[in-house]
């Protein structure tokens, strides 16, 4: 969303970047969350590996808050919230309003199917390097008595 914001802002206000509460909150999680990745990759052992990426994953989840109510705490170019706020007077078409809510629940759906087979696909590796692990104590234990 920032790279295509960045490309309707453009045509809009004449620049590519706003320094606009939303958008800045926005590119440091994005920020954030490449560094995740990168420090996934980083060297050492999985664990340590693991136990960094958790601390910054950690800090990046404490980071959404702080983007979603960036428009309410700075002046924003952005509008504060109109189809969850009850006190706000928006009437929506009841097409948009059916296409939104579909949207919602259909990504809501869809990505706790990702987060159930990502599940199930690590608790396969799981069990692939236990067996490995079992195999491995049973060879060693052959190779001793033989």
């Amino acid at each position: 969303s920032l790279v295509t914001g960045s490309l309707w802002g453009r045509l809009t206000w004449g620049t590519y970047w706003v320094w606009d509460a939303r958008l800045t909150t926005t590119l440091f999680l994005l920020i954030t969350y490449v560094g995740y990745l990168a420090v996934r990759r980083l060297g050492g052992t999985q664990r340590q590996r693991a136990r960094r990426s958790a601390v910054l994953a950690l800090l990046a989840v404490l980071e959404i808050p702080l983007v979603h109510f960036s428009v309410e705490l700075w002046r924003s170019l952005h509008q504060e919230a109109s189809v969850a706020n009850p006190n706000a007077r928006v009437e929506l078409d009841g097409l948009m309003l059916f296409s939104l809510f579909l949207g919602v629940v259909t990504f809501t759906l869809f990505y706790v199917w990702l987060v159930l087979h990502r599940q199930r696909v690590l608790a396969l590796e799981d069990t692939v390097a236990d067996r490995g692990l079992d195999e491995a104590i049973r060879d060693r234990r052959n190779e001793a008595v033989g």
